[in-house]
C-alpha cells in the first residue's frame, strides 16, 4: 500500500524535528552536561626538629670533666641524646669554636680522640694534626708540617695527619622518640713526660706562635681559656648543622 503524501511530508518533517533535537544536545544548546562535585579543605601543622641531651652536668646535660689524666690512658664520657620532635631528624657532633678545636689539633702524637656513635667508632687519631698556624690559616705547603687538611673539610689526610673534624653525623633520620649515644674519648700520649705538664688544666687556648717556626704554638699565658666546647645538633634529614638557612646555623 502506498502511503498518502500527506503522511510521507508527516514523517519527513519529523524526523527533521528528531534531527534538530540531536543537535541541540551536542552543541550544549539544552543544558544537559553531567556533572559531579566533591568539596575539600587544605588544613595542616608545622612539624619539629628538636632533640634532648643528657648524660653529664649543666643546662644541657653534657658538661664532663676528664680528671687526672695520665699519658697513654685513655678516658671515656657519654652523652645521650633524644628526638623530641614529631619529625625524623639527623644528629651531629659539631665543635663550634675553632681556637678551641685547633688547640688540640695542634697536639700532633701527643694527643689521640675516639668518637663513637651508639658504641660504633665513627673517628679516632693519634696524630691530631690540622696543619694550621695559630691563626688558624694553612701551614706553608712546602715544609713537613702537615698542611693539606684543615679540620673544618677533611678530616683524614694522606700525608697521615687526622685532625678531629668540626663537624661528625653521629646519626640519621632517628624516628620521634628515638635517640642514641655519643662517646668521647681522649688521651694525651705515652711520650708526654716531664713534671711541667703535672697537674696542669688540658685543653688550653688560644694558641699563639713562638719563635719564627709556624708549626711552634703554645697557649697564651694570659687570658686562658680551657675546654673544647661542642654541640648535640639536630636537623632535618640531609640538612647540615651550617646550612645558613637553619634556624641557628652553627658554623
Amino acid at each position: 500500500m502506498r502511503i498518502s503524501r500527506f503522511w510521507r511530508v508527516a514523517a519527513f518533517v519529523g524526523a527533521l524535528s528528531g534531527s534538530a533535537a540531536l543537535v541541540a544536545v551536542a552543541s550544549g544548546a539544552t543544558g544537559a552536561y553531567f556533572n559531579d562535585t566533591h568539596s575539600g579543605t587544605l588544613t595542616g601543622t608545622i612539624g619539629s626538629i628538636k632533640v634532648t641531651t643528657s648524660g653529664g652536668s649543666g643546662t644541657d646535660g653534657l658538661d664532663f670533666n676528664f680528671a687526672n689524666m695520665l699519658p697513654g690512658v685513655m678516658q671515656t664520657v657519654t652523652a645521650h641524646y633524644v628526638n623530641t620532635g614529631t619529625n625524623a631528624e639527623d644528629v651531629y657532633l659539631v665543635f663550634p669554636n675553632a681556637p678551641a678545636l685547633h688547640s688540640v689539633n695542634d697536639l700532633g702524637g701527643y694527643g689521640a680522640v675516639q668518637i663513637k656513635s651508639n658504641g660504633n667508632q665513627v673517628f679516632y687519631s693519634n696524630n691530631l694534626d690540622d696543619g694550621q698556624t695559630a691563626q688558624l690559616t694553612a701551614v706553608d705547603p712546602t715544609s713537613s708540617h702537615c698542611s693539606s687538611s684543615p679540620s673544618a673539610t677533611v678530616p683524614l689526610s694522606p700525608s697521615g695527619c687526622w685532625p678531629v673534624p668540626n663537624t661528625i653525623k653521629l646519626a640519621s633520620n632517628v624516628a620521634p622518640g628515638q635517640g642514641g649515644t655519643m662517646s668521647f674519648g681522649f688521651a694525651f700520649g705515652a711520650k708526654l713526660s716531664g713534671t711541667a705538664f703535672e697537674l696542669a688544666q688540658a685543653f688550653c687556648y688560644p694558641l699563639v706562635q713562638v719563635g719564627s717556626n709556624p708549626t711552634d704554638q703554645q697557649c697564651v699565658t694570659t687570658g686562658q681559656q680551657h675546654g673544647l666546647p661542642y654541640e648535640i645538633v639536630a636537623t632535618q634529614p640531609g640538612v647540615a648543622p651550617n646550612n645558613p638557612l637553619n634556624s641557628n646555623p652553627t658554623p
